[in-house]
């Protein structure tokens, strides 16, 4: 059992000037929660999720601006800071994405790919060979896994 006869072949992907509203739209498309960032020859650069776009909702203004000056000001002291801001205000797929990102490659074990998703919270995996996004792995393709095993969920009678 490796992970390449699990995972998505060929995902999708995007470019880093990919703006974020193409990305939401490929997410919607596609039901997947994230895509990885690549350069021109497919190289990983970066994961773009759901999560990271979320942030730009959490920062939209629901009511009519009373005064910008005031609302900057407010902001710049209870806003989001750090990575959630440059999240919130980002517009391409370089601005939003996330940079350091656990992968795993097609020679691996499942179990890894599980463990890593557990212990991190992850949906998916970018699959990597040669520096090269492969494919991913999600947490409904490993429930393909059960097939393989004494199907776990099933119980004993």
């Amino acid at each position: 059992m490796l992970i390449r006869n699990f995972m998505t072949p060929d995902p999708v992907t995007v470019q880093p000037e990919t703006p974020v509203e193409d990305i939401a739209k490929l997410l919607l498309a596609h039901r997947i929660n994230g895509v990885p960032v690549v350069d021109g020859v497919g190289r990983l650069l970066g994961v773009v999720t759901a999560e990271d776009l979320i942030h730009r909702g959490a920062d939209e203004r629901l009511e009519p601006r009373e005064s910008v000056w005031k609302e900057n000001f407010w902001v710049s002291f209870l806003g989001p800071k750090g990575r959630t801001a440059r999240k919130a205000e980002g517009r391409t797929a370089a601005e939003v994405m996330t940079t350091e990102v656990h992968t795993v490659a097609p020679a691996m074990h499942p179990s890894v790919a599980v463990r890593l998703m557990v212990d991190h919270h992850f949906t998916s995996l970018p699959v990597v060979e040669d520096g090269k996004v492969i494919g991913v792995i999600s947490r409904i393709d490993l429930l393909n896994l059960l097939k393989e095993l004494d199907n776990p969920l099933k119980k004993e009678t």
